[in-house]
């Protein structure tokens, strides 16, 4: 019975170390924690006092007018562009889109160009027909 008992308490003792060896690295790992949150904190105060609200850090003078130039430009082409744009759409409204004596002046040059051709057919159409009448009544 006395090695029963003396197997229990070495059992119970390394229970005890090894509870203790894990309180021991929790603890660790607590400070730890503790730590890495300070030093968090620490660096996003110093970021933050570092950067002011009026300045930017990247900002080059030259840069920032050329840059600043370019947008400006691209802002008036494109005011520009509206511009004509508006003024095109505009115009198409007010302005008829034809007058009688340009659509009688196409008719005209279209007529000289096809009267040829449209007689030539009529003549054939007719000379057919003439045709046909006389050798229905022979």
């Amino acid at each position: 019975m006395t090695d029963s008992t003396n197997n229990s308490q070495e059992g119970n003792n390394s229970l005890d170390r090894e509870s203790d060896n894990y309180d021991s690295m929790l603890d660790e790992l607590y400070d730890l924690h503790k730590q890495l949150l300070q030093q968090d904190l620490q660096y996003s105060d110093l970021v933050e006092s570092e950067q002011s609200p009026d300045s930017d850090n990247l900002e080059i003078p030259i840069l920032t007018e050329s840059l600043n130039q370019e947008i400006d430009q691209e802002h008036e082409s494109r005011k520009v562009f509206d511009q004509a744009q508006h003024h095109l759409f505009e115009q198409s409204d007010t302005a008829p889109a034809i007058t009688e004596e340009q659509i009688n002046a196409i008719v005209t040059k279209l007529m000289g160009r096809l009267k040829p051709r449209v007689e030539q057919l009529l003549r054939e159409k007719i000379r057919a027909k003439v045709i046909e009448r006389f050798n229905q009544q022979s």
